[in-house]
């Protein structure tokens, strides 16, 4: 640190040389700002609380060195070109289909259509869970007709903000016949990486690609309330079977095209919610009209229920006490 401080005028010299950890402290500034950049979209490597919660401490260390305004003035132009460099690398990079995935996300379910109008569906996610645990890893192929479709679930999980933040996924009711596989889910998620955890600014800032997971519904539901204890709010969607069924062949189709054209998932444009509403307006055009629900998540169930398209009165709750004392369905 001697030589650093040896820069400064003479008269000063003694008294910065004397205080090595105030001249790391006001580095650390520094890194604190290139911290929180590289936080935003490396969050599994870089602690973004940390850098917060010092550099306060920091940039007060700073002023109070000789030369301290300029030396704070040198530290704000590193941690601009910190933030270009994250911007920078945000707008050149490109989402891919090949990376190493988490187990869960892993999986673009594989999409055919039939001449006769059916829709084959392979790896159809059916993983059991306990509390805390995956208790086993089962896939299978199902066979599913549109016209088939009797109901259409829509499923809430809260996660934060006061309730303004939620995960929406819809679960599509086939006939008895279906079997095991007659509750079919889909959830449009962030598709993470081996290691990565999701955050919601990484989510803006391309750090993740878009997943969509046909889960049977038993798995979609216990892997939240069972195994990571998040309740849910299952509500009944109330339009016309026939709309139900084009919904169906248009998230279908969207699933065959996102397998073979990767798409950066986003916070606040292309989120859980947004876009199955996309969707929704693509199979009927002008059906929902924009509206901050598709940001703000967790109001989207109330924004529906004005609409008309959710039934208030078919809210359920489900908790893990709810399923150790009654059956899903």
């Amino acid at each position: 640190m001697l030589p650093f401080a040896t820069r400064y005028p003479s008269s000063h010299g003694l008294e910065a040389a004397r205080r090595p950890r105030s001249v790391r402290a006001a580095c650390f500034s520094l890194v604190a700002a290139t911290a929180l950049s590289a936080g935003a979209l490396f969050p599994q490597h870089v602690s973004t609380a940390t850098a917060v919660k010092e550099a306060p401490d920091a940039v007060s260390a700073a002023a109070s060195l000789p030369h301290g305004r300029a030396l704070l003035r040198a530290l704000a132009g590193g941690a601009l070109l910190a933030a270009l460099a994250v911007a920078v690398r945000t707008l050149i990079r490109r989402p891919s289909l090949d990376r190493t995935w988490d187990e869960d996300v892993g999986i673009i379910t594989p999409v055919v259509n039939r001449p006769d109008g059916s829709i084959v569906f392979s790896r159809v996610r059916q993983w059991t869970y306990t509390r805390g645990a995956v208790t086993s890893k089962h896939y299978f192929e199902g066979v599913y007709d549109p016209d088939d479709v009797i109901s259409l679930w829509l499923y809430e999980q809260v996660l934060g903000l006061g309730g303004r933040i939620a995960h929406t996924f819809l679960v599509f009711e086939f006939p008895e016949a279906y079997g095991g596989g007659r509750w079919l889910g889909l959830s449009v998620e962030a598709r993470r990486e081996v290691g990565e955890t999701y955050a919601l600014l990484g989510g803006m800032l391309r750090a993740f690609e878009m997943a969509h997971v046909w889960a049977v519904e038993d798995d979609l539901v216990r892997r939240r309330v069972e195994y990571l204890d998040y309740p849910l709010t299952r509500y009944r969607v109330t339009i016309p079977a026939d709309q139900v069924a084009s919904l169906f062949r248009q998230f279908a189709a969207e699933t065959k095209e996102l397998a073979a054209v990767p798409q950066w998932y986003n916070t606040l444009t292309k989120n859980c919610t947004s876009v199955l509403i996309r969707y929704v307006n693509t199979a009927n055009p002008g059906a929902i009209p924009w509206h901050y629900s598709f940001v703000l998540t967790g109001v989207s169930d109330s924004y529906l229920t004005r609409l008309g398209y959710v039934d208030a009165a078919s809210a359920e709750p489900i908790t893990r006490a709810s399923l150790a004392v009654a059956p899903l369905r």
